[in-house]
């Protein structure tokens, strides 16, 4: 396996849930934002457990993992399709300066749309991931 292999093998989805072993990277804000951690911390089953009452986590919370790409039902032609109709919902364009970002070093959806990526993801949380990919 080749070093471009290996990075794209050890990416990171930023659009994971509450599991023990994934991290959390940012907290929605009442404004439906997401507001990013300076680092992920590692969640574990107490986090989960606790994290899950009243609504769900991933309505509150914005958690990364692995990418399992062809695992993934957003796997599209090579790559991750969420982040394209993310874009394409949001249409953000990019500022002049992005939001500290935990995982932005790991993340799939910056390796793929760069910058683009960034402008647009503080408005994704999996609830409305869930809404918007009901409506296309």
């Amino acid at each position: 396996m080749d070093s471009d292999q290996l990075a794209e093998n050890s990416l990171d989805c930023p659009s994971y849930i509450a599991k023990p072993g994934a991290d959390l990277f940012g907290i929605l804000s009442e404004n439906g934002k997401v507001n990013y951690l300076p680092e992920k911390i590692r969640i574990d089953k107490t986090f989960v457990e606790e994290s899950q009452k009243g609504r769900p986590a991933e309505e509150r919370f914005r958690f990364s993992g692995k990418c399992i790409q062809h695992g993934c039902n957003q796997w599209e032609n090579g790559k991750c399709g969420l982040i394209e109709k993310v874009i394409f919902l949001h249409q953000n364009p990019v500022s002049a300066s992005l939001q500290n970002c935990a995982i932005r070093n790991s993340c799939r959806w910056y390796a793929q749309e760069k910058e683009l990526a960034c402008a647009n993801c503080s408005g994704v949380f999996r609830n409305s991931e869930t809404i918007f990919l009901q409506t296309l």
